[in-house]
C-alpha cells in the first residue's frame, strides 16, 4: 500500500510539472505576441558607400519583434541617417525606406533571424556588378544587374540564373541560391567581401535551405 501511495505521489508530481511547463509556455507565447517593447538593437552597416540599418539577432519564432521592427521602419517612411560628406565631415540625411530584408543569423541549433532596412536613394545603384565566387556547377563568378543574378563559369557560360522576384537565398556557412525551380547552387565568397551577401539579402527573398 505504501508503495502504491509513493507511485501515485510521484505520478501526480510529474503531471503537475507537465502542467506547469505547458502553462509557462502558453503565457510566454502570449507575452511575446503582445509585446510592446523592442528587444532588438539596430546598427548601421554599409554596402560600399551605401548605408543600411540592420537588427541584432532575433529569435526566428518571435514574430512580434519582427512586426515591431517593420512598424519602426515602414516601407515608404523616412528616417534620418548619419554619414559623411565628400570632405569627410559628419552630416545627417533624411532617407526613405524602400525594402526590409530578412536573413539567416548564427547556425544550428540556435539559428536566428536578421532584419535589414534599405533605402530608396540607393535602389539599383549596385548594378551592374560582378563578384568572384567558388561554387557548384563550376561557378566562378556571380553577375548582378537590375533584372536578376547569373552564375557564370570560367568559360563565361551561364550555369544558373534567376530574376530578383524569383531569387531565393539561404546564407549560412555558404550561400544557397534558388530560382523557383528545383535548380539550386551553393557558392562561397573567397575574399570574404560582404557586399554580395548584402545585395542578395536586399533584393532576394530569404528561404531557409541550410537546416
Amino acid at each position: 500500500m505504501d508503495d502504491d501511495t509513493g507511485i501515485l505521489i510521484f505520478l501526480a508530481a510529474g503531471v503537475l510539472v507537465l502542467i506547469g511547463i505547458v502553462v509557462f509556455g502558453v503565457l510566454s507565447s502570449r507575452r511575446k505576441r503582445s509585446a510592446t517593447k523592442r528587444t532588438f538593437t539596430v546598427r548601421q552597416g554599409w554596402i560600399g558607400d551605401q548605408p543600411f540599418h540592420e537588427s541584432s539577432d532575433l529569435d526566428a519564432s518571435d514574430t512580434r519583434q519582427e512586426e515591431l521592427f517593420r512598424l519602426t521602419y515602414p516601407v515608404g517612411g523616412s528616417i534620418v541617417v548619419s554619414g559623411a560628406d565628400a570632405e569627410g565631415e559628419p552630416i545627417e540625411r533624411e532617407l526613405h525606406v524602400s525594402r526590409i530584408g530578412r536573413s539567416l543569423r548564427a547556425g544550428w541549433p540556435q539559428a536566428k533571424l536578421g532584419l535589414s532596412v534599405h533605402f530608396q536613394e540607393w535602389e539599383h545603384s549596385e548594378f551592374p556588378a560582378r563578384f568572384v565566387v567558388t561554387g557548384t556547377d563550376g561557378a566562378t563568378s556571380i553577375d548582378l544587374d537590375a533584372s536578376g543574378a547569373r552564375a557564370v563559369d570560367r568559360a563565361e557560360n551561364v550555369v544558373w540564373s534567376a530574376p530578383w522576384e524569383k531569387l531565393t537565398f539561404s546564407n549560412g556557412n555558404d550561400i544557397v541560391l534558388g530560382n523557383g525551380s528545383s535548380k539550386t547552387i551553393r557558392i562561397e565568397i573567397p575574399d570574404g567581401d560582404p557586399d554580395l551577401e548584402e545585395i542578395l539579402i536586399k533584393y532576394g527573398t530569404f528561404r531557409q535551405m541550410h537546416f
